[in-house]
Order: structure tokens, then C-alpha cells, then sequence
């Protein structure tokens, strides 16, 4: 307040001088209020020169919100008038201010303006600091200097990476026009697999009806007890077909990554799906069962996959041995229901019997399976003729749906957001790793992430593409993966890969801040735009 009623003073008096003397005593006012800047203009302490006109001495100052008007005299008082902080640039009196460095030959920054006069030196031109007893040195020119050096090395790594950013502009665009030129002919060639799919079922259709119509005369010869069996257990299956609550549950033991899909490689873990036995499942087989898909999701598993599990599934479970003992009941009839048990119980140790007691059992299962009668040529032949029929049928099935599931992948990464100018295209399925002293990770771009450890194992699925997680200004600085294997008694693993520029795609660190979420960093010429650096330099400027 002493201070106030001493700038009273001086206005009457002021008021009472010539006009010479006003205009000198105005100078010495601004001179005392303010610090003069390098270039001798006028600056209040605490803004840019660019916000002067709003602080003039010759009239009273409103808050930059326009809640108040208060004395000129007022400002940088170190007593916060204004809620916006706006009185208050150069003091620490306002919770929510802000203090301006010019730091004049580097970056002008703004601090908190609670750091100004704490005895720490934060503007490199000590400005901060004008009325504490911090012993600041002025090293603006020294830290504007590496920091240009820096930004010139910045500045020449985003040309030289944009020139192969060019390169992968290019290669984008081709390789999406040869998708969307590879998906117009799928699309053709899958008008004429389901034509031809129909022609062959009408032709299966009438072979099985022609070998239906020569086997009516060979129906009484087939011994009857044989049949029942396999008609109850039919009529059994198609009740359990019906129990979708099943299918679901079997459908999640076999997703065990709970990635909403179940694919080749899961199925190559289990020995249930081993067709022929060699003690691998391979490829082959694993296609069969998932009706010649890479990866099934729930609603494509009930309506095509489990149809082919199944009797494999009930095969493994032992529900065909008492089909099997069939002969061996009749003898024994008594035992029947204890052998029955024993053998669901032994079921393990059957799976190690000796390799001649296997090969016995492979023959009594064979027996029943021969034909009791000879047919007849004609009859023989329309047989034949239905098999081949049935088989043509089936390729015709399983080359439409290999097209479908092609069309299906080729329509999804046509959809996909590969960046501005699909630079990105061209990196979709290449595969990076970077090791560290325990694992070694590997990231697939628009794929998936994995953790391996160097002593062996498995790999551990640390999430599946999701989507574009950068900023507002550019969401291709970072990806999301998300959906991974979940942890003992946690959440699902998940990875933001953040991006960089660089000369080379390169996987360049990778971490675990927190639990079962994953940080890599990857710096590939695709992120490498120059107009990101013209932004970055008028953003400097403000």
C-alpha cells in the first residue's frame, strides 16, 4: 500500500509540471515499473514483447478476462487482483500464473510463475530470478547453440528419411491397387466356384440317389443289430450338435490366447486333431478341422468347424467303444456294462498298449467295416460313381471357402487406415525383434506383439493389432495391440508401440512400465514428413 500512495504522489505531481517534464518523468516512471529489453523497446517483466500493448502505463489495466478493471499501478504489485493471474506476469503472487522467458539466442519458454524468485534458475537468461540472491549465470547462447545443432541434425535425418518415405508412399499405393485388382478377381472367381459348387452337389445328389435306389436290394442282407447302435449314437450326436452351450466351451478351451478366434496353431497343440496318427499335426490337418480357414471366429466354429471336430472330440471322450466291442458283448453279454467302464477308465493305458495288441485292434475294427455281400458291377459302379461325386463336391466346397476367407483378408486390409498417403501398406507382416538380457520380443506390424524367452518356451502373445492411438494432431505416432494372452490374475497384455522417425525400421526398445502393459518404441521413414518439421518450427515461433 505504501507503494500505491507513493505512485499517487508522483501523479500530482505530475499533474502540477510542464508537458516537457511529464515526458521525462513518464520515461523514468516506465524505466522503474518495467525492465528495458535488449533491443531497448519496452517490455513488462514476465510477457512477451507481443503482448505490450495490452499492459499500457498511461491508463488503467483490465484482466485479460475482463472480470476487473484496477490501477496501472497495480500490475506486478506481487498481490494477484486478477483470477486469470493476468496482473501478476512477472511475480509469483498468482497460484495459476504464468512467467515468460525470452531467453534471448534460445527457445523462449513459459514456467510456473511460482518458480520465479525461489532461488532456482530456470530461464537460461536468469530472468526468473531478478529479485532472489540465486547466483545465475546467462547460458542462453551456449544451450541455443546445441540445441540448433541438434535441431540440424533433426532437420537432416526427416530429409533424408522422407526420401524414403516417398519410396513407401509408392510402394503403398501400388501394392493397394494390386489388392483392390486381386479382390475384383477373387470376387469373380468366387461367383464361378459357388456356380460350380452347385452343379457338382445337383450331380452328387443325383449319384447318391442312384446308389441309394441300387442298394435298396442289399438292405436286408446287412445285419440289422449292427445298424442300431450306430443309429442311436447318431441320434445321440445330433442332440449334443444341438447343445450350443457346448460347442461355446469348447470353443474357448481351444482359443487359448482368448483372442475371440481359434486358429491353425492352436489346433496344432492338441493330439486330438492328429488325423493319421504320425504324432504331429500338421498343417493339413489342422486346415480340415477349421473347414480350410486360417482362424474361425465363435459363429464360424458352430456352423462349419465343430462338424468336423466332433467326431474326433467323442473319439477322444471314448464314446465309440461300446460300437467297437460290439462282437465281444454278444459273447460276454453279462460283462458288458463292467467292461464298458473298465475300458472309459483305462482309457489312458490303451493309448500305450503294445504295437501287435494295436495292430490286432486295428484289424477287429476293420471287420465290421467289410462289406457282407459282393455287389454286383452296375451296383459297384454307381458307387463308385457317388464317391467321386461326393469328393468332386467337396473341392469344389473347400475351393470356395479358401476364396471366401481370401476376400475376407484382402477386403480387411483394403480398409485399412495405412496413413495419409498408405505408407504404411508395405510394412503390413514384416516382422522386427530386439532382445534384451531375458526375452526376445518381436513385433508385427498391423499383426501381433510377442515376448519369448531366451531359455526356450513358447511365445507369449502380447496383443493383437487394435488401431491408430497417436495424438489428435497425428495418430500415427502410436499403435495400439491389445487382446494379448492375460496374465495370472490380471488384466489382458497390451503394447503401445510408439514411432519415430529414422533411416531404417528398426525395433528399437521395448518395456514393461506397468503390469502386463508393454512400451516399444520403432522408428521407421514412414513417420519422416517434412512439413512436420515447417509445423515444428512455427510452433517455435509462438
Amino acid at each position: 500500500m505504501n507503494d500505491h500512495r507513493q505512485v499517487l504522489s508522483l501523479r500530482s505531481l505530475v499533474l502540477a509540471m510542464s508537458t516537457s517534464r511529464r515526458l521525462l518523468l513518464l520515461l523514468l516512471l516506465l524505466t522503474i515499473l518495467g525492465h528495458v529489453a535488449g533491443s531497448g523497446v519496452f517490455q513488462i517483466r514476465g510477457i512477451p514483447v507481443q503482448k505490450n500493448s495490452l499492459y499500457r502505463p498511461d491508463r488503467d489495466f483490465e484482466c485479460l478476462d475482463g472480470s476487473r478493471l484496477i490501477p496501472y499501478t497495480w500490475v506486478n504489485d506481487d498481490y494477484c487482483d486478477c483470477g486469470d493471474s493476468s496482473d501478476e506476469p512477472g511475480t509469483a503472487a498468482c497460484a495459476n500464473g504464468w512467467f515468460y522467458c525470452e531467453n534471448a539466442g534460445h527457445k523462449p519458454v513459459y514456467i510456473p510463475s511460482s518458480w520465479v524468485n525461489d532461488g532456482v534458475c530456470d530461464c537460461c537468461d536468469t530472468s526468473d530470478e531478478y529479485a532472489s540472491r540465486a547466483r545465475c549465470a546467462n547460458n542462453c547462447s551456449e544451450l541455443g547453440r546445441e540445441a540448433r545443432l541438434e535441431q540440424q541434425k533433426a532437420e537432416q535425418l526427416t530429409r533424408d528419411g522422407n526420401k524414403l518415405r516417398l519410396e513407401l508412399v509408392t510402394r503403398g499405393k501400388t501394392i493397394k491397387a494390386e489388392q483392390q485388382s486381386r479382390l475384383s478377381k477373387l470376387r469373380t472367381d468366387h461367383d464361378e466356384a459357388e456356380l460350380l459348387k452347385k452343379e457338382k452337389e445337383i450331380l452328387k445328389t443325383q449319384a447318391e440317389e442312384r446308389e441309394s435306389s441300387a442298394l435298396e436290394k442289399y438292405k436286408p442282407v446287412e445285419p440289422v443289430e449292427e445298424q442300431q447302435p450306430a443309429t442311436a449314437e447318431g441320434t445321440g450326436e445330433e442332440e449334443e450338435e444341438l447343445n450350443i452351450s457346448e460347442v461355446e466351451d469348447y470353443f474357448k478351451i481351444l482359443d487359448s490366447d482368448s483372442s475371440g478366434t481359434v486358429t491353425l496353431a492352436e489346433l496344432q497343440t492338441r493330439a486330438t486333431f492328429d488325423k493319421n496318427r504320425d504324432g504331429v499335426v500338421s498343417e493339413e490337418e489342422a486346415l480340415y478341422f477349421l473347414n480350410y480357414k486360417k482362424e474361425v471366429g465363435l459363429q464360424e466354429f458352430v456352423d462349419s468347424a465343430w462338424a468336423n471336430i466332433k467326431p474326433y472330440l467323442m473319439l477322444e471322450q471314448g464314446m465309440f467303444k461300446a460300437a467297437e466291442s460290439k462282437k465281444e458283448a454278444d459273447e460276454q453279454q453279462p460283462l458288458d456294462d463292467t467292461d464298458h467302464e473298465r475300458e472309459e477308465d483305462d482309457e489312458g493305458e490303451i493309448a500305450d498298449e503294445e504295437e501287435g495288441d494295436t495292430v490286432a485292434e486295428e484289424e477287429q475294427d476293420k471287420e465290421p467295416q467289410e462289406p457282407e455281400v459282393q455287389y454286383d458291377e452296375e451296383t459297384q459302379a454307381l458307387i463308385d460313381e457317388a464317391n467321386s461325386a461326393r469328393e468332386r463336391f467337396q473341392e469344389t466346397v473347400k475351393a470356395a471357402s479358401e476364396l471366401q476367407s481370401e476376400i475376407r483378408q484382402l477386403e480387411e486390409k483394403l480398409d485399412r487406415d495405412y496413413g495419409p498417403q498408405e505408407e504404411f501398406a508395405s510394412l503390413d507382416g514384416e516382422c522386427f525383434e530386439y532382445a534384451d538380457l531375458e526375452y526376445i520380443y518381436k513385433l508385427c506390424l498391423f499383426g501381433k506383439t510377442t515376448q519369448k524367452a531366451k531359455s526356450g518356451g513358447s511365445d507369449v502373445n502380447l496383443g493383437h493389432w487394435h488401431d491408430w492411438a497417436g495424438t489428435a494432431d497425428n495418430k500415427y505416432t502410436k499403435m495400439k495391440y491389445d487382446r494379448g494372452l492375460t496374465c495370472w490374475n490380471g488384466p489382458a497384455r497390451s503394447t503401445i508401440v510408439t514411432i519415430s522417425c529414422g533411416i531404417e525400421n528398426k525395433l528399437i526398445s521395448v518395456t514393461e512400465p506397468s503390469r502386463c502393459e508393454y512400451a516399444m518404441e520403432f522408428s521407421t521413414p514412414a513417420l519422416c514428413n517434412l512439413s512436420s518439421v515447417d509445423a515444428a518450427d512455427k510452433h517455435d515461433e509462438l
